[in-house]
C-alpha cells in the first residue's frame, strides 16, 4: 500500500501537479494567527500591569522597614528634605540607589505625614505618573 502510494506521488510530481498551499489558504492561516495572537496578548498586558501594581506594593513595604529600621538606630526618621537616599547613606537599603517603582518613577517620602499622623506618607503615582485618578499606590488606607 505504501509502495502505491508512493508510486501515486511521484507520478503526480512528474505530471507537474502542484504541491503547496494557495495564497487565500495562506491568508486565512495567517488571520487566525492574529486574532488568537490578539487576545493572548490583551491576557498577558493585563497580568502585567497587575504584576507591577503588587511589585509597589511590596517595594513599599520594604522601603517602610528601612525607614522603621532607620528610626531604631537613629531614634527618628529621617526628614523630607533627606528623604529616602539616607537609607542608602546609612547602608540601610543593600541597593546603590533607592528604588524607583515600576514605572520608574521615584517613590515620594514625606515626614512627618499628612495622612499618617507621627509617621510618614510613601507613595507611588501609579501608573499614570500623576498625582490622583485612584490608581495611586500608599502606605496608608
Amino acid at each position: 500500500m505504501l509502495k502505491n502510494f508512493m508510486k501515486a506521488l511521484l507520478e503526480g510530481s512528474r505530471k507537474g501537479i502542484a504541491k503547496g498551499f494557495s495564497l487565500l489558504e495562506i491568508m486565512v492561516v495567517i488571520t487566525i494567527m492574529a486574532m488568537i495572537m490578539g487576545a493572548v496578548s490583551v491576557g498577558v498586558m493585563s497580568y502585567l500591569d497587575r504584576s507591577k501594581i503588587r511589585q509597589a506594593e511590596m517595594d513599599i513595604v520594604t522601603i517602610s522597614n528601612a525607614l522603621d529600621l532607620y528610626k531604631t538606630e537613629f531614634g527618628r526618621y529621617p526628614d523630607s528634605q533627606d528623604g529616602l537616599s539616607r537609607l542608602v547613606e546609612e547602608k540601610i537599603l543593600r541597593d546603590r540607589n533607592v528604588p524607583k517603582d515600576p514605572w520608574g518613577n521615584e517613590y515620594i517620602y514625606i515626614y512627618p505625614g499628612t495622612h499618617n499622623e507621627g509617621y510618614f506618607d510613601l507613595y507611588s503615582f501609579g501608573p499614570d505618573g500623576r498625582e490622583g485618578g485612584n490608581d495611586d499606590i500608599t502606605n496608608w488606607d
